[in-house]
């Protein structure tokens, strides 16, 4: 038998959770639509220059040029979908860009269950918050190794900013390109 201490604590807790759920949803539905903007080279964090300092750091070479990003946020019946297109940089989508597709959000978090585009990730991730979307999704190269992207869109009061990360195969750089973007429809 259960105490009635423990099943309103229970309770309690589903009550929260429903809550946090319900607001994570929510925040996805607000945030359906079609954004367009830019992004730059920003810079890279050498993990491997860390600790201990090199003698010679390693130097951006990048691009600072901005280029072109689409995305659109979709709801669909089983979860949400995130259409990308990126028009330059090493992460630089096919031209029609690529689409995942996620199931539903537990605890703000869905895991890709398809996509369109190539090259098509192995895995990917969404994350919804209040403010924030993110997508994370690793690829790989037709010689075995990989990388992976991180794709995120923070909702403030007075912009939307977008950050791209790229991390290398041997997980030793990362590489981020910041900008901005604006509702489109």
């Amino acid at each position: 038998m259960i105490g009635r201490r423990r099943a309103l604590g229970g309770a309690g807790a589903m009550l929260l959770l429903g809550s946090s759920v319900r607001a994570q949803e929510s925040s996805w539905r607000d945030r359906v639509g079609t954004y367009v903007g830019a992004v730059a080279f920003n810079r890279s964090i050498p993990l491997q220059d860390i600790f201990p300092p090199p003698k010679n750091p390693h130097a951006d070479l990048d691009d600072r040029t901005p280029f072109g990003v689409q995305f659109a946020i979709r709801s669909t019946d089983l979860g949400g979908a995130v259409w990308l297109r990126i028009d330059g940089g090493p992460m630089q989508t096919a031209e029609q860009g690529e689409t995942l597709r996620f199931g539903a959000l537990v605890d703000g978090v869905a895991l890709l269950t398809s996509t369109e585009g190539r090259p098509a990730p192995r895995s990917a991730t969404l994350t919804v918050r209040p403010d924030l979307i993110g997508t994370e999704a690793l690829f790989s190269h037709a010689d075995g190794s990989f990388w992976r992207r991180h794709f995120t869109v923070r909702f403030l009061a007075d912009r939307i900013d977008i950050i791209v990360w790229v991390f290398d195969a041997a997980g030793t750089r990362a590489r981020t390109w910041r900008g901005a973007a604006v509702r489109w429809d």
